[in-house]
């Protein structure tokens, strides 16, 4: 029972965490490729990210016991952990942002709307306190509110899907959205999932059955995500426009459009924030980390106010051009070669892996960049170990 309960809560941490406006907003940027395309691409980029990254990171972090940018250490020594903290904290600040601003434009668009008032500085000071008291709560009490608000975002999204389908289809703004091949779309899906590569270690590093931990929480993340990105596919499809708080106010849903925006939003940036935290406490030593994360939420809120978030596409491509090469090498250290090159060797992989991602994105594979970095750093990390001589790991950490 007591595992059943666990599972349950892991599904649900992963479905609320992928139940948010920027996975509705990154489905709309699939819109150039149709319908059947536009499918396509989704469910291929979720079965490459969750698959081949969520589901051995989060194996990693219950069998070793550590947290996601923790084995790291194994491959990377602790200066890799330092740096790879570093580099996740502050992509993970960035994230916090950036939820932080699609809420509060998604707020005051409703608000406007029905109460006539907007406030970017209230909406956005309003999600953050609310994340902020996700972070306070204790773990029993966090995880049962938790449950209970992610059941109802479920069922509000499923409400935002039946509103796509009972609005009148039109085509007529398609054709105006940014051109997009397949591959890019792959793309775009699987460093959306990758986003997350960072953080599920720090969710499952304390339970046990590693391997049903580590699926049924990548299984959550894929659920609640397909289920967002086809959202916003339709949204444009079939209404053509990107807008999707406009759906929602017309639709009649009213405040609780409202409140499926307000806490999305929360229960995907908390987690956001308590890695960035964990994160941050490998870098300082300080092991209050609830103390930590509202730091990070309070540096969000201040980043959401002053400064302009764009390139949003850019931004996922960053993540992905730094994380692949990095897992890629811990995962064939681990699973592969159950023993590590030098950690000088494997840096220098890891810059080679950052300069191929930039360079592989010019191919347009249909499969995405970053599948394409997973197999050639890692087929590169191999042979190297035929002709350096690897030293073994203890432990999942290097001796």
């Amino acid at each position: 029972m007591k595992s059943a309960g666990i599972f349950k809560s892991q599904f649900l941490l992963w479905l609320g965490a992928a139940i948010s406006i920027a996975e509705i907003l990154t489905g709309t940027l699939m819109a150039p490729l149709g319908l059947m395309q536009g499918l396509a691409a989704i469910i291929l980029g979720h079965l490459i990210g969750c698959g081949l990254f969520l589901v051995p990171a989060g194996y990693l972090g219950a069998k070793l016991n550590q947290s996601a940018v923790g084995t790291a250490q194994m491959a990377f020594g602790r200066g890799g952990v330092m740096l790879a903290s570093g580099l996740n904290a502050l992509q993970l600040v960035g994230w916090t942002a950036v939820m932080i601003v699609n809420a509060q434009l998604a707020m005051n668009s409703i608000s406007g709307k029905l109460f006539n008032f907007k406030s970017p500085v209230l909406m956005a000071t309003i999600v953050a306190i609310l994340i902020i008291g996700w972070l306070l709560m204790g773990n029993q009490l966090l995880f049962k509110i938790n449950n209970a608000v992610v059941g109802l975002l479920v069922l509000g999204a499923g409400l935002m899907l039946a509103m796509v389908f009972m609005t009148p289809a039109t085509h007529a703004a398609v054709a105006n959205t940014a051109n997009m091949t397949f591959g890019q779309a792959v793309e775009l899906n699987v460093t959306m999932a990758l986003s997350w590569l960072p953080l599920i270690g720090d969710y499952t590093r304390r339970v046990d059955r590693p391997l049903p931990v580590a699926l049924i929480s990548a299984g959550g993340y894929f659920c609640g995500s397909l289920a967002m990105f086809t959202t916003g596919l339709l949204v444009v499809l079939r209404t053509g426009q990107s807008d999707v708080t406009t759906l929602l106010t017309q639709s009649g849903l009213g405040l609780i459009a409202l409140l499926i925006i307000v806490f999305s939003t929360v229960t995907t940036t908390f987690l956001d924030t308590y890695s960035a935290a964990t994160s941050l406490a490998n870098l300082t030593g300080n092991r209050s980390i609830n103390h930590l994360a509202v730091g990070v939420t309070v540096v969000g809120l201040i980043i959401a106010l002053t400064v302009a978030m764009t390139y949003y596409q850019n931004f996922l491509y960053l993540i992905g051009s730094v994380f692949t090469p990095l897992y890629a090498i811990i995962f064939v250290t681990y699973f592969i070669r159950h023993a590590t090159l030098p950690y000088w060797l494997n840096f220098i992989w890891w810059v080679v892996g950052i300069g191929a991602y930039y360079q592989l994105q010019k191919l347009d594979f249909v499969g995405g960049t970053t599948l394409l970095v997973l197999v050639g750093l890692g087929l590169a990390v191999y042979l190297s170990g035929l002709v350096v001589k690897p030293a073994p790991i203890v432990h999942g950490l290097a001796s």
